[in-house]
């Protein structure tokens, strides 16, 4: 008997040399990524840093107002039945924990048509206004077993004693497409788009552990699968890593620094060229460039781009804080530095232009266009100030009482207003301020004016979307949190609509 036992155990050392199943070159499976060889690799069992790190980065680059919805994420292979959509809405609620910048409206399932989720908004919000943008994806290709490969041998001693040892493996591949059309007609936004592929391979031989490995472009990311994850956990951290990979592209954000890439990696060199070359000579790059030195308290003025001396002089000023040269053009190296390196402390006063502010004459002005307006009537208000400075603007919803932000928005970033220069809301602007509601008498508006940009530091709680109920009762307690933020005094001016049958 103790004969049998050492030809099992040299049979069984034989097969664990001579057995395992040679590996495909056209599929470069490979085992999970180990060490700096794998560059730009690495293993992870989801993206959830990821997500918390494009919070961050969308509350530095000062993004808000941003607003998406996302239709019915189908599975075109019919083979899968996972909740696509509503990984995709988890990703989007961790991802906007502190910086409230983006806003993901969702509709119900049976709703799949853009033109009826455009109509229906339309119908459930005060402000008759719908999403800016609308994200459409689907599960493009499920197949399964693309690689399977079997190995065994056996022994049999007489009749009484037998012996087989095996091994299986088995690689599956997952293919996921979702990308962004603006709303407005129903384009397509150049760039935003991402296409991953993820292939899963287990092996059958030990505890049914394997890897897979999301593939984009020559890029790649491996992680390890258990028997009870499966490919559904695949997918979910390959949705994760496509809402990641929207917001940042959508938005011009170096998403990647997120995902641990090297950015020299050719494929992120090659993103952040294309960034640069779409704008560079552009209003748009001059814009972009004066909101994130304001943000920065860099710069003080207009976001219009148009260069003044104030920006010029905010932009070799912070071009020197971050190592580069102060003067000449603008170039892509340059142009990766502002984007990649960390914020420096901003000088003890930001390049203001025109005229510094006055605390003494602020003038806030709100004028309704007539006292008195039919319930269902859309008002129009018209602000003033005595000097340049900064509007926020806010009205009570007459259906639930709740105070929601109008003005900046989705529509005007910009919340800069010159002195004695007329303001008209909503004016051309995509939203309307309706009149009245059930039971509604009266309705207020106001608006508050600052001396400077302060929105960017308002307590991540307190930050709150356009049209969006905000989590203060009255205009007072947004000026005192307003107050706060600014460490200074806040002009307030509220009208009262009286609302007619």
């Amino acid at each position: 008997m103790s004969t049998l036992r050492l030809l099992a155990a040299a049979l069984a050392m034989t097969m664990a040399a001579c057995t395992a199943p040679p590996r495909p070159a056209s599929l470069q499976v490979q085992p999970a990524a180990s060490g700096p060889k794998a560059v730009p690799q690495r293993n992870l069992t989801h993206f959830a840093d990821g997500l918390r790190c494009m919070d961050d980065m969308l509350y530095r680059f000062g993004v808000r107002d941003v607003s998406l919805m996302i239709e019915e994420m189908q599975d075109q292979s019919r083979r899968l039945g996972a909740g696509t959509r509503d990984m995709m809405v988890s990703a989007f609620a961790d991802m906007t924990r502190r910086s409230r910048g983006v806003r993901l409206v969702t509709f119900g399932q049976d709703n799949q048509n853009i033109v009826q989720l455009l109509s229906m908004a339309q119908r459930l919000n005060d402000f008759k206004v719908v999403p800016q943008y609308d994200i459409r994806g689907s599960i493009t290709q499920f197949d399964e077993d693309v690689e399977k490969q079997q190995a065994g041998v056996g022994v049999s001693l007489a009749s009484l004693f037998g012996v087989r040892f095996g091994r299986t493996r088995q690689s599956s591949v997952l293919g996921f497409d979702a990308s962004v059309i603006s709303t407005a007609d129903l384009s397509l936004m150049p760039g935003a788009s991402s296409k991953n592929t993820i292939v899963v391979s287990r092996d059958e031989s030990g505890a049914s552990e394997g890897v897979a490995q999301i593939r984009n472009g020559s890029l790649s990311f491996s992680f390890g699968v258990a028997r009870n994850e499966g490919v559904a956990q695949s997918l979910r951290n390959m949705v994760e890593l496509s809402a990641i990979e929207l917001t940042g592209k959508l938005l011009r954000l170096p998403y990647w620094s997120c995902l641990n890439l090297d950015i020299d990696h050719p494929e992120v060199r090659r993103e952040m060229e294309d960034w640069f070359l779409s704008i560079q000579g552009h209003a748009e790059m001059t814009r972009f460039l004066q909101e994130q030195l304001r943000n920065r308290k860099f710069y003080d003025g207009p976001m219009d781009g148009k260069p003044n001396p104030a920006y010029i002089e905010a932009l070799a000023g912070y071009r020197e804080a971050i190592g580069t040269r102060r003067e000449g053009d603008l170039d892509i190296e340059a142009w990766r530095a502002i984007l990649l390196r960390p914020i420096p402390a901003p000088p003890p006063r930001p390049f203001v232009h025109g005229k510094a502010a006055d605390s003494d004459a602020m003038g806030l002005s709100v004028r309704l266009g007539k006292p008195r307006y039919r319930k269902g009537e859309a008002i129009e208000l018209t602000v003033s100030t005595a000097q340049t400075g900064y509007v926020y603007c806010y009205v009570q919803s007459p259906s639930t009482g709740k105070i929601q932000r109008i003005f900046p928005n989705r529509f005007v970033r910009e919340s800069r207003i010159e002195a004695h220069a007329p303001l008209v809301l909503p004016g051309e602007q995509g939203f309307k301020i309706v009149a009245g509601g059930a039971g509604t008498a009266r309705q207020a508006v106001a608006c508050l004016f600052a001396q400077r940009e302060i929105y960017n530091e308002i307590a991540p709680q307190l930050r709150w979307g356009d049209f969006e109920d905000i989590r203060l009762g009255s205009f007072d307690e947004i000026r005192s949190v307003l107050s706060q933020a600014a460490k200074a005094s806040i002009a307030l001016e509220t009208a009262m609509v009286d609302v007619v049958e």
